[in-house]
């Protein structure tokens, strides 16, 4: 009887998680609260001469691949992304268009910021900034594009954590109801189009 409650408990505390068994404890991280202002304007979240400009940006990783990291199998839900020409060591961070951050979860080396927005037709949608090494804003900030939201990890400080974290994992979110936790339990097509849009595509519509 022993081992079969042994077995039993090492089977609901070892199973793998879904998006639904683990929300829950990312929701205390939220906080809903409405932009000020219309996100009218978007631009590119790296300090360039042209932050309209796509050739001002690196694609390092692309949106749908399939990850052995972390939970082998799900799905890569942003781009990774990189300045082309960075301005100095430290590349800041800066919200894409009117908002306000809604969440700010995780810690070292995975450093989250969300910003929520709300498009000139009502629509809401967010934008979810990772591997993020320090964050500058507080939850419910109002932010704009020239908000300086983090910074990234330098290569330097990446390598403590054994891994290529000196990047921006960039999504363009259709809704946050998982509160984070799709980013790394995406595991199939359809939860990705459910939460996601593709960023090279939803940047090439919005930075006109």
């Amino acid at each position: 009887m022993k081992v079969l409650l042994v077995l039993l408990l090492s089977s609901f505390f070892f199973q793998k998680p879904s998006i639904e068994t683990d929300k829950g404890r990312w929701k205390p991280y939220y906080t809903d609260v409405a932009p000020n202002n219309v996100a009218d304007n978007w631009v590119l979240p790296f300090e360039s001469n042209n932050r309209k400009s796509i050739g001002s940006i690196k694609i390092i990783s692309i949106f749908g691949d399939h990850r052995d990291s972390f939970f082998k199998g799900h799905i890569h839900t942003a781009i990774d992304i990189n300045p082309s020409k960075p301005k100095g060591k430290l590349i800041n961070v800066f919200a894409m268009a009117n908002g306000v951050v809604c969440s700010i979860h995780l810690g070292e080396n995975q450093k989250t910021v969300v910003v929520k927005h709300q498009l000139k037709n009502g629509q809401t949608l967010f934008t979810s900034y990772k591997h993020l090494k320090e964050v500058y804003v507080n939850l419910g900030q109002q932010v704009n594009i020239n908000t300086k939201l983090a910074r990234l990890f330098t290569k330097e400080e990446s390598k403590k954590y054994g891994g290529d974290y000196h990047h921006l994992h960039l999504e363009i979110r259709k809704k946050f109801d998982d509160y984070g936790c799709a980013s790394w339990l995406t595991m199939n097509k359809e939860q990705l189009n459910l939460r996601f849009y593709n960023p090279q595509i939803f940047i090439k519509e919005h930075l006109k």
